[in-house]
């Protein structure tokens, strides 16, 4: 597959890696009864520059009406390039119950890491809870092919803006990192014309942007000084320049 240089953006963005918000968040799960385990097998396009490993976990509750997937893979970067982006698909389809379509996403952009050659991270996503809607899970009919639990890594960008994938991907990427940065600009200009209360009251506001997210977490302790959070929109506003140039040149 060609790897093409992905288009330059005039605009910079961050979304934290999902994983490590999972980790944050779900707390550990591992322990739990009654779970159903698949293997998961990597169905990634030929010469993908990230092999993916693990299994999938299901379990049926019908007392509350509730199917619980988890997945529990690794990633290994086996290309010789470093990754700023990468998407991976999980799905378990083929069961009596509700199936799993799930899309995690981890983008460096703004924080500066990267995911190294010959790096592994793990992928603990938090728990999916579907409705159920069979009274039977796979354990239960002991049908241990009821469900296909299969990995794809969907899109990568390398350290210098070339890619791999779907080059659909490439393009909602690039929106996306518009409309976080519209976001940024708008409580930029917020505190500078409205001040800190109604700058702080803004990012308070829920949002789908996990950078701003992100910054609410670690100055979560701030209270109504806003400082803390202009100080990290800065530097992730420097860093995520500095991955512009890299990729420029």
């Amino acid at each position: 597959m060609s790897i093409p240089r992905l288009a330059a953006v005039a605009v910079i963005f961050l979304l934290t890696s999902s994983f490590l918000r999972a980790e944050e968040t779900c707390g550990d799960l591992t322990g739990q009864a009654d779970q159903t385990r698949y293997e998961l097998r990597n169905v990634s396009q030929h010469r993908s520059p990230i092999q993916i490993d693990g299994y999938l976990t299901l379990r049926d509750d019908p007392a509350t009406n509730v199917r619980v997937y988890r997945v529990h893979a690794s990633a290994r970067n086996v290309s010789t390039k470093k990754i700023s982006y990468w998407s991976v698909g999980f799905d378990g389809t083929g069961s009596s119950g509700p199936s799993l379509n799930l899309i995690q996403s981890n983008d460096y952009f703004f924080t500066g890491d990267v995911f190294a050659p010959g790096e592994t991270v793990k992928m603990t996503p938090c728990p999916i809870r579907l409705v159920l809607r069979t009274a039977k899970s796979p354990a239960e009919t002991g049908d241990s092919t009821a469900l296909t639990a299969s990995a794809r890594v969907e899109f990568v960008q390398f350290s210098d803006g070339t890619t791999w994938g779907d080059r659909d991907t490439a393009a909602k990427v690039q929106l996306e990192r518009r409309e976080t940065l519209s976001k940024i600009e708008s409580l930029q200009k917020i505190y500078s014309e409205q001040g800190e209360r109604a700058f702080m009251d803004a990012l308070a506001e829920p949002t789908a942007f996990s950078c701003l997210e992100r910054i609410k977490s670690l100055c979560r302790n701030e209270n109504a000084n806003s400082s803390c959070a202009r100080k990290a929109i800065q530097q992730m506003l420097t860093t995520a320049a500095q991955q512009r140039n890299l990729e420029a040149n």
